[in-house]
Parts: C-alpha cells; sequence; structure tokens
C-alpha cells in the first residue's frame, strides 16, 4: 500500500499547514475542504491515513470513522478537534480510530502520531495481502512432485507467473500441462478474472475462429443472434490454448494478428475490439521442428516463445510415481466411500517399472481402476491391468495371437501405429484413419495414448 494521506481541513482551518509537511516528510498528500469532496475522493482511492480536522459537530467526525473503517479496515484514522471532550474520544477508540487529540500549537507535533499510524496501516495492509496469498495457494492445483526436475519447474512456475509474460508449455501428452497453466493463473495478477481452455487441435479453421473470437448476427445461416468469444470472455483473463500445434495454418494467421494487435474481430464483423488477455500455448509437439517444415508460422512461434516450460514425462521422475499413487488412492478412495490406502510390495514395484506412454494420466486410470476392483485396504498386482503381470503391454501383444485380441486393442495400436508414422500430428492421423479429429481426441484420451 502506498504511503498517502489524505487531510481533511475546512478553508484555511486548523490543519491548514499540515499538508506541506507531510509532502517535505516524504508523505502523498491530497488536501479536501468539506464533507462532499471528502466523500468523493475516498469513494476513488485508499489512503494508508486519514487526518480529520473539520471543525463541525463531533457526529460528522464519527459518521467518516465508520465509513471509512467500513470500506477500508487497514486505513487509519487521527480525529483533531479543538476541544477534545474525554467520552468522545472514548467513542471514536471503540469504533476504530487510531487517536483522537486537541489540535496541537504546533501541526508538526502530529508527524510522531502520523507515523505510527503509518506503520499499522502499512502492517495490516501487509497482513491482508499474505493472507490472500495463502487462501490463493490453498485453492491452487496440485503440482505433485518431489524430483529435482519438478522442484526446478515450481521455480520456474513462481518466477514467471507474476510477469503476465505470454507462455509455452511443451510436454507430452498426459504430463499435466493445463494444470500448469492454470497454477500460472492463480499466481499472477489476474487470478480474481476467468481462466479459459481450449484444445485448438480438435476444431476446424472456421469452427475455432468462431469460438475465440465469437461471431455478429447474420454472419452465417444459424447465426440469430450476436455471440460472445472466448477472447472477449476472459478479457482481464488468462486463456490456455491447448495443442497449439495442431492449429489450422490459416487460424495461425489471425492468432497472430491478436497477438500482435491486442484486438479481435467477430466472424461476420468489421470493428476491432479490444481486448487484453494473458496467452499460454500447450502442445505436446516440438513447434521447432514444425516450423522448419512449414507446418508451423515461425513468427508465431517467436511470438509464443517468450517463456518456455517443459514438463518432465512421468518415466523421468520415476521417484514421484509413489506420490501420485498415494494422492490418487486418497482420491478415489473419498469418490468410491472405500478405506484403500496403501500398495502391495509387487504393486508397487511393477508400477515404478512401467514406461507410462500416456503419463500421469495413465497413472490416474490406472489407480481409479484398482480402487474400483479393491476390496480391501491394499492394492495387489491382480488389480492392476494384465500387462502388469505378464510384462509390458509390447511384449505381451507380440505374443498374443489375433484371435484373442480384442477390438479395443487392435484399435488402439492401429492408432499408435498410425500416430508414429506421422510423427504425432493429429490432423494427418484422422485423415488416415477416416475419421474427424475430435473422434481420434476421444479416442486418444480413452486409451491414454
Amino acid at each position: 500500500m502506498r504511503r498517502n494521506i489524505l487531510v481533511v481541513d475546512k478553508d484555511n482551518g486548523s490543519l491548514a499547514a499540515l499538508p506541506k509537511l507531510l509532502k517535505a516528510a516524504g508523505y502523498e498528500v491530497i488536501h479536501v475542504h468539506n464533507h462532499h469532496e471528502t466523500r468523493s475522493t475516498l469513494a476513488q482511492e485508499h489512503f494508508a491515513v486519514v487526518i480529520a480536522g473539520l471543525e463541525e459537530h463531533h457526529a460528522q467526525k464519527q459518521s467518516l470513522l465508520k465509513s471509512i473503517k467500513a470500506s477500508t479496515p487497514e486505513t487509519e484514522v487521527i480525529l483533531v478537534s479543538r476541544a477534545a471532550r474525554v467520552d468522545a474520544a472514548v467513542r471514536a477508540m471503540q469504533m476504530g480510530a487510531f487517536h483522537f487529540l486537541s489540535l496541537p500549537e504546533n501541526p508538526a507535533d502530529l508527524l510522531v502520531i502520523i507515523e505510527k499510524a503509518m506503520e499499522k496501516s502499512l502492517l495490516q495492509s501487509e497482513v491482508k495481502e499474505l493472507r490472500k496469498i495463502l487462501k490463493k495457494q490453498q485453492t491452487m492445483p496440485t503440482l505433485i512432485g518431489q524430483s529435482a526436475a519438478m522442484q526446478e519447474l515450481k521455480k520456474e512456475i513462481a518466477r514467471i507467473a507474476p510477469l503476465d509474460c505470454t507462455v509455452l508449455i511443451q510436454g507430452e501428452t498426459g504430463t499435466g500441462k493445463e494444470m500448469v497453466a492454470k497454477m500460472i493463473h492463480k499466481l499472477s495478477s489476474r487470478a480474481h478474472k476467468r481462466f479459459y481452455a481450449i484444445n485448438a487441435g480438435v476444431f476446424s479453421a472456421e469452427l475455432l475462429a468462431n469460438e475465440l473470437f465469437g461471431h455478429e448476427k447474420g454472419a452465417f445461416t444459424g447465426a440469430q443472434s450476436t455471440k460472445e468469444g472466448i477472447f472477449e470472455a476472459a478479457n482481464k483473463g488468462t486463456l490456455l490454448l491447448d495443442e497449439i500445434g495442431e492449429m489450422p495454418v490459416n487460424m495461425q494467421v489471425q492468432l497472430l494478428r491478436v497477438l500482435q494487435e491486442r484486438t479481435i474481430t467477430r466472424v461476420g464483423g468489421t470493428s476491432d475490439i479490444s481486448i487484453d488477455v494473458r496467452v499460454i500455448a500447450a502442445t505436446h509437439r516440438n513447434l521447432e521442428k514444425l516450423v522448419e517444415k512449414d507446418q508451423f508460422r515461425q513468427d508465431l512461434f517467436y511470438r509464443l516463445n517468450v517463456f518456455t516450460l517443459r514438463l518432465p514425462a512421468l518415466r523421468e521422475r520415476p521417484d514421484d510415481i509413489p506420490l501420485f499413487c498415494n494422492f490418487f488412492m486418497e482420491k478415489y478412495s473419498k469418490t468410491f466411500g472405500k478405506e484403500v490406502t496403501g500398495l502391495s510390495e509387487d504393486a508397487m514395484l511393477a508400477l515404478m517399472r512401467h514406461s507410462y506412454p500416456g503419463n500421469v494420466r495413465e497413472l490416474e486410470n490406472i489407480i481409479e481402476r484398482a480402487v474400483v476392483l479393491c476390496d480391501s485396504g491394499t492394492i495387489h498386482l491382480n488389480h492392476l491391468p494384465q500387462e502388469f503381470s505378464t510384462g509390458s503391454k509390447k511384449t505381451r501383444k507380440a505374443h498374443t495371437s489375433n484371435a484373442h485380441r480384442t477390438l479395443a486393442d487392435v484399435e488402439q495400436e492401429h492408432i499408435t501405429n498410425v500416430l508414429n508414422s506421422v510423427e504425432g500430428n493429429k490432423a494427418s492421423a484422422a485423415k488416415i484413419l477416416g475419421i474427424d479429429r475430435a473422434t481420434l481426441w476421444r479416442k486418444l484420451k480413452k486409451y491414454s495414448l
């Protein structure tokens, strides 16, 4: 809070010389002269200290005191009167006044009291701010991990969150990119505003433009009313553009303009609309390689790559696996009304050896399933998927005849092979598979790919 003071004193009143003294002492000072100016100024700005030396009846000062303490409790109020009665002083102190005193012959004598009031006000403001921070941390998404990689990631998040710059989050599917984006939002100055997330890879260019920018009435068949886009809805807040590497190229041009100009134009509209949105982009792909292949615009990459966070895959931090297991066991025990509290040694060993192509999301699905199947307080190997008992999924599939494989097994393997053949490009994979990107996305989520 600023070291600012409001002096309330009628024209050429008893405190006329005080503002000059306070400014010389390094304070920011505003001097008002009547009841109307006081109310108007307090409505526009908060002050650390208010000094009221009005000549009117004590009741008016006490009304002012009550109003200030109700709106900004951390503001300290000093009441000055030519005739300070004991009963009036007692009532004022009970109502929260810092001091109620008779007018000193020399206004400079007030400086010591004012400095003490300032110290108290600033301390109260700091406590209030710390409480806000603590509350924010208590409601923050949980980023689990004690490994060195995760500790470094947490430090980077704390460092960049308040800076309001564009952030690019890179990590494999299931590593928690959206959770990291939410943490950045919660730790930023925009935390009191909305957080939006949209998957840029599941829409066609036309649908994505409609989602992001909105449309005007009559812009296309069925547009019976004006619709606000996500950029407008997220104004003053944060927008996560997930799977930015899958965004259609012609939409990349429009996004670049938004980042440069800080304006959007609704579909079917002609007017620019100013927006103030922090953009966070996320991808599981290597954007630099996409730039080299002309599949992603280089100028947009530079705009997004102000600061890059790389999320480690779960196989790169196996020491965090037991932490996730305990977290998910507790979560789903509450969900299903069970008391599952531990894992057997062989179950934990099998979980530690697994490669987790689906990362944390895959592990969560495994533990959720195990909690559902578990009838005791301990998860055993037989509660885990079959591949944990018979070896890796690839080994199991290689030695299992086609006659005994499920349709889901065949579909999952085929999708995996197609994705590998196109280096993870979901748009190309969807075309090869003969399905749209939304359907592909649902299947990837289903199989934790």
